[in-house]
This record gives structure tokens, sequence and C-alpha cells, in this order.
């Protein structure tokens, strides 16, 4: 994915730069500085690099103090919807007392009296603060020097700027040297040395880049730039959460293609795209000869890692024609990419006699058909000299060739372990990743021992993330498909889909996922690394299923959508395999809407797959509502389930819940009570089937509880507790409307007794079950009245509750902002709340534990109390 531009006219610019100092302050002057603003404040305002507006552009320089400065941060902030840029230009100088704390030199400023100088972590929090609470993109440019200067006219070192940079999470901060050099500004030089070698960039533009030059490209290219000087400096970048993305310049140097691809479909088969090959060039001449023989299957094999996909992709671009028209000198191209065994080859039996089949393999499938119809090329690890090459085009490095060769070689020069390993030096000198590796106890223990190699740099690079990175990792390999999109990770990681998307983009860049078209996907071995426990990874999928179905659907006029759709077929599929095998409540449903979708996709016989799939699976459950959607499913298609197939008595449950059961059911038998107190006999048990996953005997016990209560009709309260307890036992039961009428009932009920509170957790629930249901303006409604009720006689837990649950409707009504900021004050309140905060699910099911606490008595029999964490849906 090409990165973007930073849309001009929603974005401002804060240029500070101090080329004076006050003559008893012992601060060389600097006046190349003030002509690095000017020139600076051209280039950016220059309709050919970025087109900002010259108002839109402030300019501080010697006069403005520390206030001046955050003002103007802040106004900035307050006014921009896309982008922040900060560009510092002066002295930086280190506090004697806490070597680590930055402080940017103002006109005033000295070594002797720190607080003359503006502390770094002022605009480190403010600019953190335009990023989390405002979304904006963030990027700090920082050309700044120490005192104590090793060089006349030089920049002295920055021991702690990095580290420091790299505290700022969502942004991009770009510096003009490493930790322990000097960034120069030469006295017979017009600008500095790092400034003059940015605007040279913006000037010429990077030939190899795309139509924008992202933060990335610009470090790599002054690195490389910088470095080979006669006075050398190496320039740095810290980046959390896809700052390296951020784009705030065009390429002047790119040309579009003349041509355009040919029709490559988001769903073709084959690999990502291909990643810039090092050493490979012997193999792709030969692996061409090799296709020009004509039609049959040529499988490239070889380890994992070692990579066969990138180079498969690399062919499969040099063999496949820019226009419609087929070359003459190879025969049409079939790819099938990571195949398994024989038998998944010989299913290529489909594709044209004249194809070429081009198979990438760990095996070299010898049993797969008769040699004479098979061509194999195994394919070696790189050399040394292009792994290195590999690792310095990637990082950014130039030398260090004995380090990067050991490096080179601990990887067995296997590119996929390779590439990470080279992420990870952009922002690590390779003497201390060198130690980690050597140093490395691989905890990845679970995997075999020729993955070694791939382990290693996995383990190096996965340590290096951050916990929330990591965790998304985990998240993410828990997805069922072959690929996803931003929106599909947001929903396994319950993030909000533009963060998680910038996770994503963070986790591409140090080498842990793939991206093509919008879409990630996991190479299998750091798949296979990255997996959780099946039961965590289960609970996570629900969330996915949910969402697939809220997106799929008649597509409509939606070109999006439809875009979406035909790209995400790969992953239906699978997400409708894996429901069904997670035994997922609405599994049927999820499958009949995917066999809807490649209905609308023109793929018939998939979709009559996905529909017999979903058939089948609600015959062998005995879902009745299942049968009859799956049935409509099929009959949309033209098709009939397959005859003879009749649905199935519903297994009956193991014999230990077969115990409890009737255990249970003694129990409300036994009981000698009648009237209000038998109601609360058989509330109780209900409580206890819940407890015991026994959900259609909670819904018996619940039903009747509601019955015998009503019977009696003295007690509107307990009736009302009754109502909720059953909505809440339905809403777990998937059985939502019948839900939403039995909390709509208990809502009036305690409107006219006065009750308050009950009547908050009531609307609560009718608003839960709507919005499970989609009807998404009805269950706001019912969540105002549970806010208003709250505010009235709430706790704060209770607040924080309904806050929350507001803010998940107004997410799902595409209300973002004003989510966060009912998130956000969930949050507040629930700062310094006990770790049971808020009512749950099972305190809402059964509020007969509140009973309790008002002097509702059930003798001596135990209720049990939830621990459940609170409505998550």
């Amino acid at each position: 994915m090409t990165a973007r531009l930073s849309d001009p006219a929603a974005s401002r610019a804060v240029l500070i730069g101090i080329p004076t100092y006050a003559a008893g302050g012992q601060l060389a002057q600097l006046p190349a500085v003030e002509r690095n603003i000017t020139a600076l404040r051209d280039a950016l305002c220059d309709d050919a690099v970025w087109g900002l507006a010259p108002a839109s552009c402030r300019v501080l320089g010697s006069e403005a103090d520390g206030g001046d400065v955050m003002r103007a941060i802040d106004a900035a902030v307050r006014e921009a919807e896309d982008t922040l840029l900060v560009y510092y230009a002066g002295h930086g100088l280190l506090h004697p007392d806490r070597p680590t704390d930055l402080h940017l030199a103002l006109h005033d400023s000295n070594e002797q009296q720190m607080w003359r100088a503006l502390p770094y972590t002022h605009i480190r929090d403010e600019v953190r603060s335009a990023h989390r609470r405002h979304g904006l993109k963030c990027a700090m440019i920082l050309d700044c020097c120490f005192s104590g200067a090793a060089v006349e006219g030089g920049m002295s070192t920055r021991e702690s700027l990095l580290k420091q940079a790299a505290d700022i999470d969502g942004v991009c901060v770009l510096t003009s040297s490493a930790a322990t050099e000097v960034a120069y500004s030469l006295a017979d030089e017009q600008l500095s040395a790092f400034t003059g070698a940015l605007l040279g960039l913006l000037r010429t533009g990077a030939p190899e880049a795309g139509p924008v030059l992202d933060f990335g490209t610009v470090h790599a290219r002054l690195h490389q730039t910088l470095s080979s000087r006669e006075h050398p400096q190496h320039p740095q970048i810290g980046a959390h959460n896809s700052g390296e993305r951020i784009a705030v310049f065009r390429n002047p140097a790119h040309t579009a293609p003349t041509t355009p691809e040919a029709d490559r479909g988001a769903d073709a088969a084959g690999p990502l795209p291909a990643t810039r090959l090092f050493g490979r060039e012997r193999e792709l001449r030969e692996l061409t000869a090799e296709a020009a023989r004509g039609p049959g299957v040529l499988v490239i094999h070889g380890p994992p890692g070692v990579g066969k996909s990138a180079l498969a992709a690399a062919l499969r671009q040099r063999l496949t024609p820019s226009t419609q028209k087929p070359p003459a000198t190879h025969p049409p191209l079939v790819l099938l990419d990571d195949v398994t065994d024989a038998a998944e080859l010989n299913r290529a039996d489909v594709t044209p006699r004249d194809a070429l089949i081009l198979v990438t393999s760990r095996a070299s499938l010898t049993d797969a058909m008769p040699p004479q119809h098979i061509r194999r090329y195994a394919l070696a690890p790189l050399e040394v000299s292009d792994a290195v090459a590999l690792m310095q085009d990637i990082s950014g490095l130039t030398g260090h060739e004995a380090e990067l060769t050991e490096i080179a070689e601990l990887l067995s020069c296997f590119p996929l372990a390779l590439r990470p390993i080279a992420a990870r030096l952009r922002r690590t000198p390779p003497d201390l990743l060198l130690d980690a590796m050597r140093e490395s106890d691989r905890p990845l223990q679970h995997l075999h021992s020729d993955d070694d190699r791939v382990r290693t740099a996995f383990t190096v690079s996965y340590e290096a993330l951050s916990d929330q990175q990591k965790q998304v990792l985990r998240d993410c390999a828990g997805h069922p498909g072959p690929d996803f999109d931003r929106r599909s990770a947001a929903a396994l990681c319950r993030l909000p889909p533009g963060i998680c998307g910038l996770m994503l983009e963070e986790l591409v860049d140090v080498g842990l996922l793939q991206r093509a078209n919008g879409r990630y996907a996991f190479h299998d071995l750091y798949r296979s690394y990255s997996r959780t426990t099946p039961a965590g990874e289960v609970l996570r999928r629900t969330s996915l299923y949910l969402h697939l179905r809220g997106r799929l659907g008649p597509a409509g006029e939606d070109s999006a959508r439809t875009a979406w759709r035909a790209a995400a077929l790969g992953e239906l599929r699978a997400a409708a395999r894996a429901a069904r095998e997670d035994r997922w409540n609405l599994a049927t449903e999820l499958g009949c809407d995917v066999a809807d979708a490649l209905h609308e996709e023109e793929r018939p016989e998939e979709a009559k797959e996905e529909a017999e799939a979903a058939y089948r699976y609600a015959t062998d459950h005995g879902h009745g509502a299942g049968i009859a959607r799956a049935r409509a499913a099929l009959a949309r298609l033209g098709a009939e389930p397959a005859p003879g197939r009749v649905p199935p008595t519903v297994s009956a449950p193991s014999a230990s819940r077969q115990e409890v059961a009737a255990e249970l059911r003694r129990a409300a038998e036994a009981s000698p009570e009648a009237g209000t107190e038998h109601g609360r006999h058989l509330m109780a048990l209900a409580e206890r089937a819940l407890a015991a996953d026994l959900v259609e005997e909670a819904l018996t016990f619940q039903a009747e509880a509601r019955s015998w209560v009503e019977e009696t009709g003295d007690d509107n309260g307990l009736l009302a507790e009754c109502l909720v307890a059953e909505a809440a036992l339905r809403i777990h039961a998937g059985q939502y409307p019948d839900a939403v009428e039995l909390a709509q009932r208990a809502a009036r009920l305690l409107d006219e007794r006065g009750d308050r509170e009950g009547a908050a957790h009531s609307h609560a629930t009718a608003a839960e079950a709507l919005r499970k249901a989609g009807t998404l303006e009805t269950a706001r409604r019912h969540a105002r009245l549970a806010l208003a009720h709250f505010e009235a006689v709430g706790t704060p837990a209770n607040l924080s509750y309904a806050y929350r649950l507001i803010a998940k409707i107004e997410w799902a009504l595409g209300n973002h902002a004003h989510a966060r900021r009912l998130m956000h004050q969930a949050h507040e309140l629930r700062h310094g709340l006990d770790a049971e905060e808020g009512p749950s699910t099972k305190a809402i099911a059964h509020p007969s534990s509140r009973a309790v606490r008002m002097g509702h008595h059930l003798g001596n029999r135990e209720i049990p109390r939830s621990t459940d964490g609170g409505l998550s849906g």
C-alpha cells in the first residue's frame, strides 16, 4: 500500500528556529538555522512539494519564549484535522543532574539555568495528546545541538534524544544524527548538513519510491547521503504505530506507469506481490528459461523461509504481460502457492491443458505425477553478500559488514528471517542486536528444530515489540482466513479500526506481517509462532464473526462494500468454516450470508457448497431456524438439500450434565414454598443452571419463576426482576426479540414503582438486546434512559457501564468521535474502582442477588454470585 500524502488543507506546521543566543549564555550563534527555516517554509508551501497554505505554517524565531512555542503548537493542534508537523533547529541541552532530560535552547538559554530552556517533554506530551485525543498524524523533525561541541561549528552529541523520541506513541520523530555523533552546521555552508540534505532530497526525489516520500523513505535516503560525507552523520528515526508512513512531501522523481497492470483482482490466486529481491537474478533467468519450455508443472521447492513465494511472485510479474494480449513466447500461467501434498497439486487438472502451473512447496512432490509431466527447481538460501545487501537496503545502514555477515550466518541467509531483523536495525545498532540474537533463549520451544533460524529472527523481533503490538499480533494470528483487513483485525483485537490499522502497519514495518491491496497476511511460520490458546482464539473469533455478518448483506450501490466483499471472499469462507468448528450459535446464518455473497460475486458452485455446508451443520445440531435459513439460501441458488438428510434429534448432554440437570429438577419439585417464594427458589436454580452452562434449563427455570410470580400478582418489583433476568438469559441464548419485549415490560413496571436503579438496569438490558439485534436507534434511546436513571441514583461503576454501553452503540452507528469521548468518560469513572465494577451480564440476568441485599432472603440456599466482567458483545 503506497503512503498517502497528508491533506495540506487539513494540516498545520510549526517551524521553530533559534539562530541567535544571548551573549552571556555561552551558546554559539547558528546563522544557518535562520536560512533553514526560510528554505523549509518555502518548500512546505510549494505546491510541488506539499502545498501548505502560508497561514497554516507558523514560524517562530529567536524572539519566542517557551510559552510562545507551546501556544503555537496548541493552536496548530486545534486547527489541524489530518497532520501536525513540528520542526526544531537550534541547540539542545542536557540537564546536568538528569542527563537523559533533553531541553531545547531558546534565545536566553544557558547550561547553568536549565529553566530558561524548553523541556522536550513539554512538546512530546502535546504531540502525544494530539495523536491520542484528536487522531492526528504527528511528525517531528529535530535538527538540534548540545553544548560542548566536539569541533568548531559542530552540533554536539545527543545521548538521550532517540530514547525520548521513542516515548511518543503513534508519531514519527526524525533526528539529524545518531546518539553518539555530532551533527554538523559548518561555517561555509548555507544550511545545516541535515536540513540541507533534506531540502536537496525534496528537489531531486527518490526514483525508486512511489508518488510521495514518507518519513521512512526520507530517513533511508538521508542516512545514505549523510553517512558517506567527509563529516559523516547517521540520521535516526523513532516511529510507532506506522509513524514512518506519514508523508508530507511529494516525490518529484516519481513517474506514473504508462500502462496499467493487467486485470489482477484482489482475490487472484497466488502469493502477495513480490518484494524487492536480492541475489535471485540467476534463479529468475533459469526459471524463465524453464517456463519457455512450454506447458506443464514447474515446482519451486525448498525449506520454509527461503523465499519461494517471493521468487514465484517475481517470476509471475516477469512472465505476465502488462497488456491484455498474451505474449507468444510463454503459455498461460497459473500460480499455486504453498502446496502441501500431491493431492492438492492433482486438483490442478481444472486448468487449461496449455497452461504452465507454477507451484511453490516445501516438498519436492516427487509422488505428484509422472516425472515427464513435472519439472522441479530446488531453491537454496541467499549468498552471504546478498543477505548483507538485503539488510543494508531495508535498514538504511552503510558499512557494518562484519556484524551483518555474522547476523546473516546466524540466520542461514534465509530471507524470511532476515527481513524483520533488518527492519529492527533501523532503530538498534548492529552490535547490540547481534548480542541479543546470541543471547536469545528462544522461548518458542514448541517449534521444530529446523525452523530455528526463522524462530531466532521472530523471537528477537517479537521481544522488541510493545505489549500492545504483541497482543495485536497474537490476536490476529487466530484469524482463520488467508488474509484480513484492518476492520477484521479490529474486531479480533477489540480496538478502533484506525488505531488497529496503525498497529498493523507497524508490524508490517518490522517484517512480521505482509500487506497487499489493503489486506494483511502472515507467513504461515510466523502465524504458528504467534498463536495463543485455542479457547482464547475462539472467544476473539466470535467478535470477528459478528463483524463479518454486519458487513455482509446486499451491497446495492455501495461500491466500497462491493469491493471489500470481492477481496474478502477467502476470508469469508474460512470464517464460515471456523464458525462451524467453533460451534458458534449463529454459524448457520453466517454460512448462508457467505453463500449469498458468493452468489452475488457470480461463483455459483462455491455458493452452493457453502449453503449445503450450512444446511448440514443446522441439521446435525437440530437448529430449526438455521435449517429454514439454509433451505432458503439453497432455494435462491436453485438447489435442494441432499436427499435423505433429515434433522436428527438433538444429542443428549453428557452424563455429568444430565446429573446436574436432574438434581436441579428434583430441587425444584421438592420445594415446599408456594407463590412468590417458590418463584425466588426457581430463580436461584436458574442461576445454578447457568453456572453449569445448562442454558436451556436456566431459561426453563426462569420462565417458570416468572409464571409463579405473575400468578401471585402481589409483587411487581419481583416480577420486574424475573422479567429482566429472563431477558438477559435470552440475550445469552441469542433470542434478542424476546429479550427486548421482556426488558421493556420490566422497565415499565419499575418506572411506575419509582425504582430508578432497577429501571436503569432494565433499560440497559433492552438496549443491549436491541444493539445485538442491530436495532441501533431504539437501542440508543433505551441506553440514554438507563444513563439518566443512573445519573440520579447510580454509583460511578454503574455510570461507567452506561457510558460504555452508549459508546458501543454510537460506534456501531458510525459516530466514532462521540464514542471515543464516551469511553474516555467511562474510563475516568472507572479509575480507582475495584476489579468487579459495573453491572455484569449475570448480575443483570439474575438481580435476585440485589433482592438479597434488599432483605429478600432465600432461606439457607446459596445463590451463586457473578464474577463476569461485564457485557462485551
